[in-house]
């Protein structure tokens, strides 16, 4: 939430600091009452929004999860982003005055002392509905279990490889399901052989099959990965099957329907070996709906990877790989590798191993769980201090959820919060969807979360988070 208030912040900022907005105070304060007053008001509202800020960052990870605490923040958020409309309402009518100037009427003149005298009326309202907020905080929120966050004001570093793919040695506990998965991909029986890797979310099946795919692709005539979701479309998957198989005519698929498109994909089939991955699959008509365009090929290979029991048993018992959890030694070897990085065979320091296999005992084996928790510590001092404050906290998020939302929740509020909101705009985009880092770091910048630091310009400072 303290991220959505820096970015409201950010606006106002930037709204005050406008050549135009200062123009137009100017020429329109003795029309428009209140308006002369509008840039100190608005800049009392920013201060108010950064105390509020800092109010949130303050309270502890286990207790954003109580009834009062999140109506609060939610009634803030509701605020910010009034004032974010305000201040872009603000900017395109000053800018839009300010263009108009020269030609200007009277009745235009008259339309714009009334759109400013609005706007100035918001303002007013605004600051009544802080004063209420401020004040039902002080009344409700000071409450015993309002734990405040001790780690609050420690500095971070950069975690290691944070937007990074898992590196190949780092892949811990998987060589026995490698080497399993490996053999059926090379197995004598001719036509179409189906694989499912089934577990939890979290035991790694997505890494564990990308991993063989990268390696094993290139002895493929033909290739594709695709990503299935809860919600799909039986069309969209086909187009994104002939498009990853290197089918020539692109322009062709939008007009394309379902017919054609298998067609299209048994033809290119047909030329030799495939391999195609179906990932996060949750029912077994996802696959049924396109299973027509794997017969009659010749030693072909699609791997199904599922949360879901039912979805496995589309593969012969011989060919269902169950994931289970990593061994506690697997566990905690992952767990260094994230967490002790920097450090010399990433070996923990003997004064935190007690504690550290603590916590790796909370991921209870699950990979997801393991390298997020270490890769959240990796960031911070590795001092006892920190270290038991950190899982005190894990200990209070346990208490509400399951063990894999509670590491990632406490990940998530320790991420700084202009990276909170880039994270969240990539929410925006649906799964599996390209967007080329260039259009992304322009997005980041276009919307605020990443501003000009020092000699950095909005755009290199949105890059430095993608490193």
């Amino acid at each position: 939430m303290a991220e959505a208030l820096l970015h409201t912040v950010s606006k106002i900022g930037s709204t005050l600091a406008e050549e135009t907005t200062k123009t137009v105070i100017a020429k329109l304060s003795e029309k428009v009452k209140n308006l002369k007053e509008l840039p100190e008001k608005v800049k009392e509202i920013r201060n108010e929004f950064k105390a509020m800020s800092n109010v949130i960052k303050q309270i502890s990870t286990p207790s954003l999860t109580n009834e009062l605490v999140k109506d609060w923040i939610g009634e803030v958020r509701e605020l910010a982003h009034q004032v974010e409309d305000v201040m872009d309402k603000y900017s395109y009518h000053a800018l839009k005055l300010e263009e108009e100037n020269a030609l200007m009427k009277f009745f235009s003149k008259a339309y714009y002392v009334t759109v400013f005298s609005e706007i100035a009326e918001e303002i007013i309202q605004i600051e009544t509905k802080i004063e209420n907020v401020v004040k039902r905080r002080d009344r409700w929120l000071q409450l015993p279990q309002l734990i405040s966050n001790p780690l609050a004001g420690i500095e971070r570093k950069m975690p290691q490889g944070c937007f990074q793919e898992v590196p190949q040695d780092d892949l811990v506990g998987i060589e026995d399901n490698r080497r399993q998965l490996t053999e059926w991909l090379y197995s004598d029986k001719q036509g179409s052989t189906v694989i499912t890797v089934s577990g939890m979310g979290g035991l790694g099946k997505t890494t564990l099959v990308a991993n063989v795919y990268e390696r094993e692709k290139i002895n493929f005539t033909a290739h594709a990965w695709i990503v299935v979701t809860k919600t799909y479309d039986v069309v969209e998957l086909l187009r994104k099957m002939l498009r990853k198989i290197e089918y020539q005519e692109q322009s062709e698929l939008t007009n394309m329907d379902a017919h054609e498109l298998k067609t299209k994909i048994k033809e290119r089939l047909s030329a030799g070996k495939c391999l195609v991955v179906l990932d996060d699959v949750w029912n077994r008509e996802a696959y049924n709906h396109i299973a027509d365009v794997f017969q009659n090929l010749q030693s072909s290979s699609i791997i199904i990877t599922t949360r879901q029991e039912h979805v496995s048993t589309l593969a012969q018992p011989r060919h269902q790989l169950k994931l289970n959890p990593l061994e506690r030694n697997d566990a905690f070897n992952l767990f260094c590798r994230k967490a002790f990085y920097n450090r010399m065979e990433c070996k923990c320091p003997q004064d935190l191993e007690r504690l550290a296999k603590n916590i790796v005992d909370r991921c209870q084996g699950l990979p997801l769980a393991i390298v997020t928790i270490g890769g959240m510590l990796s960031s911070l001092p590795t001092t006892d201090y920190v270290w038991n404050e950190t899982y005190k906290q894990l200990r209070g998020e346990l208490a509400n959820n399951d063990h894999v939302r509670a590491i990632l929740n406490l990940s998530y509020h320790d991420t700084p919060g202009d990276l909170r909101n880039c994270f969240l705009y990539c929410g925006l985009f649906p799964e599996d969807h390209l967007l080329s880092r260039e259009s992304l770091v322009r997005l980041w910048a276009a919307e605020g979360f990443a501003v000009p630091k020092e000699q950095s310009t909005a755009e290199e400072v949105a890059d430095g988070y993608l490193r």
